[in-house]
């Protein structure tokens, strides 16, 4: 299994509809536009609930502060996405250390064959 980090999830999720509930109750459906470090969100064609569920607002765009959310919801085609993205980092890196490792053994080859090579021994000069 690859892990994956929330931030990653999300930032894949960019562009597809997410529902997002806040710390106070409401909750907020729309696209998801952009996205910083410290998980403040961007949505826009939001539709917020209120946490009672009796009062409904469409808002063309939001900004909502990472620290004030409760959850994510993303899209299932999100996670798929996500999942593949994950999995093409992770044989990048694999072929990468693999990359790696073939010229340290190929340096390594190098180092033994040139340790192995005579080389003229100077001849000390005498004193006079």
């Amino acid at each position: 299994m690859i892990n994956i980090f929330p931030l990653s999830l999300l930032l894949t999720a960019k562009g597809s509809d997410v529902v997002i509930e806040v710390k106070a109750g409401d909750t907020y459906d729309g696209k998801l536009e952009l996205l910083d470090k410290f998980m403040n969100v961007k949505l826009t064609n939001v539709k917020h609930t209120s946490k009672d569920g009796n009062s409904f607002h469409g808002i063309k765009e939001l900004l909502i502060k990472g620290n004030s959310i409760k959850y994510f919801r993303l899209n299932p085609d999100a996670e798929k996405k996500a999942q593949e993205e994950a999995e093409i980092y992770e044989q990048q890196q694999q072929q990468k250390q693999q990359k790696q490792n073939e010229q340290k053994q190929q340096r390594k080859a190098q180092n033994q064959k040139s340790r192995g090579k005579s080389y003229p021994q100077k001849q000390p000069q005498q004193r006079r």
